[in-house]
């Protein structure tokens, strides 16, 4: 009985102190930069899949066809700790697509080209549940501005050009950095940030 006393005692000051020991700073190094890259966002796939589906819709009625391309979401961000389980920064991200689009079924004339960026600027913080000397555990929350710049290539028409400001938000589901004074990390994400992304960076 009292070796099962002893043992639950253990096992239950054991649960206590881990949750303490998650919740230590990292280190003193509370600065962190980095960058990082990603196929593409939720918000850029739906504007690109949605033309998508209206030149398949257009090409369907007629000979001419389509091509889109991503150029990826590319990230740079600082975070200061603030808490020990609670970051405070901003993320800057460019993301960019083309669709060419042709006048005929083999793709040999070229009728018009169309380029999108996007730019976001999004103040984040981060929510820490593991942090450990090697490995961090955290999820996040981002709002911000962006801005769509398109640019219409025509080789049939006039050129044209557009703008617009949007409100920009994204959701970290999951993010893992592995490192101390340089890390890597890897994060999923929903909105303006890349679906999946991974890059490395610096604390100081």
């Amino acid at each position: 009985m009292l070796k099962k006393t002893l043992l639950l005692l253990c096992f239950g000051l054991i649960l206590f102190i881990s949750p303490a020991q998650a919740q230590k700073p990292h280190s003193d190094l509370l600065n962190e930069i980095g960058v990082d890259a990603g196929p593409v966002s939720i918000f850029g796939g739906f504007i690109v899949g949605t033309v998508d589906f209206f030149n398949a819709l257009g090409s369907s009625m007629s000979h001419q066809t389509y091509s889109s391309r991503y150029f990826g979401v590319y990230n740079l961000h600082y975070y200061r700790q603030v808490k020990p389980w609670c970051q405070v920064g901003a993320k800057f991200t460019v993301e960019g697509s083309r669709i060419t689009r042709y006048t005929d079924s083999l793709q040999t004339a070229i009728h018009s080209i169309s380029d999108d960026l996007l730019f976001t600027f999004m103040p984040s913080v981060r929510f820490t549940y593991l942090n450990r000397p090697w490995v961090r555990l955290y999820s996040g929350v981002d709002v911000g501005l962006g801005y769509l710049f398109s640019n219409i290539q025509g080789f049939s028409k006039d050129d044209s050009k557009g703008n617009k400001f949007l409100p920009a938000m994204n959701i970290t589901a999951f993010g893992v950095n592995v490192g101390k004074g340089f890390y890597g990390l890897f994060e999923l994400n929903a909105g303006f940030d890349s679906i999946v992304k991974v890059g490395i960076g610096a604390r100081f």
